[in-house]
């Protein structure tokens, strides 16, 4: 019997599982970033919510991009260099807001885009809040000891109307910073996802404040009921 030839196929290699999992410092690997909604519940519900009903647009375009690692400014480690994180924390946003509203205003309903007068009337809507990505700003840097450092920085423009004028426009802010180690480039995904949302919780908190602590919206809804 011949013995097979070697200019045949050639063999399989298999990689080794820590090496598919982590595609350590592989440029081409991409991990993709889960953002869970973060309404906050703190610091600002009335006794009751407000007797009023609101429709809510928000328009969070911006939280859709793609970050890449880079070093750590000190200088200690190069580990998932080049590895790309596309987030998508639009829908995360839009939940979250809601969420925070829900707790201010007793009826709460999403909108695609924000109505007129006339509509706000022929659907019953005491009020309009409209939120706004004005900027985000992402970063993951990774460190000695597989250590990866996500920091976040988000804007919001707020604006709040009712069927008689405009009652609030502010920018709220919201930061988050979070730090963890892991032997693989997906434990960078972990954490900036958890930094966004921090950075979410904190700014639905300021959103919260804002419309709790507006003299002429709330006594707008509260005549609504």
């Amino acid at each position: 019997m011949r013995a097979p030839s070697r200019l045949g196929n050639p063999p399989t290699v298999a990689l080794p599982a820590a090496l598919l999992a982590g595609c350590l410092g592989v440029a081409a690997c991409s991990h993709a970033v889960v953002v869970r909604p973060a309404p906050s519940y703190d610091a600002f519900a009335f006794e009751a919510p407000l007797p009023a009903s609101a429709a809510v647009f928000v328009d969070a375009d911006p939280l859709l991009r793609e970050v890449h690692v880079v070093p750590h400014p000190s200088g200690d480690g190069e580990h998932c260099i080049g590895s790309r994180y596309p987030v998508d924390a639009r829908e995360a946003l839009e939940v979250s807001v809601l969420g925070t509203m829900e707790r201010l205003v007793r009826r709460v309903e999403p909108v695609s885009a924000p109505p007129d007068g006339a509509t706000m009337q022929a659907r019953g809507f005491d009020s309009v809040i409209v939120v706004r990505v004005d900027t985000f700003h992402a970063g993951l840097a990774s460190g000695a000891l597989l250590t990866f450092q996500a920091g976040v920085e988000l804007a919001l423009s707020v604006s709040a109307f009712t069927r008689d004028a405009l009652k609030l426009r502010e920018v709220i802010l919201g930061n988050g910073t979070r730090h963890r180690s892991g032997a693989f480039c997906d434990t960078g995904a972990e954490v900036l996802g958890h930094t966004v949302e921090a950075a979410i919780e904190d700014a639905m908190t300021e959103l919260g404040e804002l419309i709790a602590n507006s003299p002429a919206l709330r006594e707008s809804l509260g005549r609504s009921g």
